[in-house]
């Protein structure tokens, strides 16, 4: 699965998993930077970011996709 995600390298050559679609006002945009792919992946994962299949999204990019079909929900309903 980490071969498929894609990740950022910093100059200290340390990995981060970026947030796949910053849609938030407040989004974290990027993990914090790892040792390995390996260990930023365990750091999304332990910081509850979804994995989409394709790409990871952080939590708060999560809560403006609930809110924006909860939006879509109620305007069905009326």
């Amino acid at each position: 699965m980490s071969d498929e995600l894609k990740y950022i390298e910093n100059k200290e050559g340390k990995f981060a998993v970026p947030c796949q679609i910053k849609i938030a006002e407040d989004c974290v945009q990027i993990g914090e930077f790892c040792e390995s792919k390996e260990d930023a992946l365990y750091w999304a994962e332990e910081e509850c970011w979804i994995f989409s299949g394709e790409g990871c999204f952080c939590l708060q990019c999560n809560q403006e996709i609930m809110r924006n079909i909860a939006k879509l929900q109620t305007k069905k309903t009326n």
